[in-house]
């Protein structure tokens, strides 16, 4: 039977023709199906992972990192992100074949020698990449790898299969076998917890059956399937195979601790088993530094460049912020670095530049300073002004921001972001984490935005400078503009509206919607109009009945509605801002709340 999913807007994949079912997963099905662009791997979100509130916030963030940063050549993962009425997420795929190891071992029987290894770094860059990430792959079965191109020397993709196998903080629901036992590792048979330790287990066991056509383990029975991994030994490989006998067995250990320390280590291991003489190994040469696969963690005191590592700030996908002085003269700085493994990925390298030079386009007091880009080989860096003072998010924690003083900020923030629309930069992902305040020695407070790691940059020609790729959902879901959540092309209105969203709840200290949980929040703004502010803020201030114009104008769902430019929300905010602080316009409410009374 085939069934048709229509998506919540046009756009270039409205329509497709789910064929055949390739994996039923905790929180998604994943489908073959038919497109405009042809054959693609669709993944369906279940209605019971919409129906809880808590999950389905968690569930969000892991497909928005799944569609925005698992971009690696070996890896399958999602390209288009549509979201339906009900809430469901459609994850969609570039164009595949539908072939897998499955019927590559069907139909030409078990690899060669240097099939198997050719094939073996091809899974293990992919792996390497999630790895880098925090995520463990779990499922190392012929099923998820994907075959395009020539038949005879395909070009192998691993599925992503974070969102199938995905869990959150808590169980799913599901009745349903996430991984087949002849798959699993001896921690998992046991109840533990995937780590990289069993995704190296799991690389023995793909291994095994790429080269024999079975896997290391089965029984008629899954007790007894998990039995065998508990227990016992490595099986013994046919005559021919003598060479692989040391690799499986220390992928196999029953150990943890026995077996590989990483996929780099594994990968180096199976380069020693035999010279591959085929082109296709350029493929996985082509970002191949062996300094770059070193841990790559800095520790204080360790030099880089002209500067010396003086402490971690923080750290993310992407890399770590270290706080650093220059060698030669008394400065401090901030540098951000690439994660070693992620620097061997070319998209990454390239996301990771795009963002200094974004950056560096805009040149503006209330955005963070890109001072150099370093690229020397072993690492990728930039080197930034370093900032003393809370983001946004820490500062209204300690204690609540009175309206005149939100308004000053959100004023510098929106200065900040026109400056950048000006030169075709679009933020995307706005929110409180990515402000922050510094007091200067008088007194007055000085905002600075930063994170640009998500923007959209296209040149100086304006017409072209605001287009993103149809379908694919970048930012965080609870602070995105409606079309930004559909995946829509985005333009300076959609930072318009998170940053409208940003003051709405530093005023009132909810969200536009009154008693939703978060799923809601993110539903709704593409369902209803935004619940108007209010004549006072949580703290009782009076609200100016142009500020509260100007927040139901730039949350509106329709574009038209809204500010059309961030220059106009910056003009209004001055606006706002001058009839606040006019000594002669008294702004209070008549019934002060009991912040101001005790204040008082």
């Amino acid at each position: 039977m085939r069934v048709r999913v229509k998506f919540y807007s046009p756009a270039v994949m409205k329509d497709l023709q789910l064929g055949r079912k390739l994996a039923s997963g905790s929180a998604v099905d994943a489908y073959l199906a038919e497109s405009a662009s042809g054959t693609v791997l669709v993944q369906v979100t279940h209605s019971e992972v919409v129906a809880d509130p808590e999950l389905y916030g968690r569930f969000l963030d892991t497909t928005r990192i799944s569609a925005t940063q698992h971009k690696h050549p070996a890896l399958l993962s999602p390209e288009l992100t549509r979201c339906q009425p009900d809430g469901r997420f459609v994850l969609i795929t570039g164009p595949v074949s539908g072939r897998t190891a499955v019927d590559h071992l069907r139909e030409k029987g078990p690899l060669s020698t240097p099939e198997a290894i050719r094939w073996g770094l091809r899974v293990c860059d992919a792996l390497e990449f999630l790895h880098a990430h925090g995520v463990v792959h779990g499922h190392l079965a012929p099923k998820n790898l994907f075959l395009d191109g020539d038949a005879d020397q395909p070009d192998v993709r691993l599925l992503d299969t974070v969102l199938l196998l995905y869990r959150g903080a808590r169980s799913v629901p599901s009745s349903q076998m996430l991984v087949a036992p002849e798959y699993l590792s001896p921690e998992r048979c046991q109840g533990q917890r995937a780590t990289v330790a069993c995704d190296i287990y799991g690389m023995g066991v793909l291994l095994h059956e790429l080269l024999t056509g079975a896997p290391p383990f089965s029984a008629r029975t899954l007790a007894e399937t998990r039995r065998l991994h508990v227990t016992a030994p490595t099986p013994q490989l046919m005559p021919g195979l003598e060479e692989w006998a040391s690799v499986l067995t220390r992928c196999l250990s029953k150990k943890a601790s026995e077996r590989f320390k990483s996929m780099a280590q594994l990968r180096d291991v199976l380069r020693t088993l035999k010279p591959l003489d085929t082109p296709a190994i350029d493929i996985e040469l082509r970002f191949e530094d062996t300094a770059a696969r070193k841990s790559g963690e800095l520790q204080v005191g360790d030099v880089i460049g002209r500067y010396r590592i003086e402490g971690l700030l923080g750290e993310g996908g992407m890399g770590r912020v270290y706080e650093a002085s220059h060698l030669s003269i008394d400065r401090r700085v901030a540098l951000k670095v690439l994660r070693p493994e992620l620097a061997r990925v070319e998209s990454q390298v390239h996301r990771f530049v795009a963002e200094a030079q974004a950056v560096n386009r805009v040149r503006h007091p209330h955005i963070i300073e890109i001072e150099d880009l370093v690229q020397d080989g072993e690492r990728v860096y930039f080197v930034m002004e370093l900032l003393r003072g809370p983001t946004l998010k820490m500062l209204a924690k300690d204690a609540p921001i009175e309206m005149t003083r939100s308004v000053r900020l959100m004023r510098q923030a929106a200065s900040a972001l026109a400056a950048a629309h000006c030169v075709g930069v679009i933020h995307r992902d706005l929110k409180p984490d990515n402000f922050v305040i510094e007091r200067h020695p008088d007194g007055h407070e000085h905002l600075k935005v930063l994170d640009f790691g998500v923007c959209r940059v296209r040149g100086t020609d304006m017409k072209n400078a605001y287009r993103t790729q149809v379908g694919q959902v970048v930012g965080t879901p609870l602070w995105m503009a409606p079309e930004q959540v559909l995946g829509h092309v985005v333009d300076p209105r959609a930072d318009v509206y998170s940053l409208s969203m940003v003051m709405y709840v530093m005023l009132t200290r909810r969200f536009p919607w009154q008693g939703v949980d978060l799923s809601q929040v993110v539903m709704h703004r593409l369902q209803k109009d935004a619940e108007p502010v209010g004549a006072t803020t949580f703290l009782g201030e009076l609200i100016p009945e142009r500020l509260q114009q100007l927040l139901e104008r730039g949350l509106a769902r329709e574009l038209a509605k809204r500010p059309q430019s961030m220059a106009e929300m910056e003009s209004e905010l001055i606006e706002v801002e001058t009839e606040l602080t006019t000594p002669n316009v008294k702004v209070e409410s008549p019934q002060k709340s009991w912040w101001m009374r005790f204040r008082s």
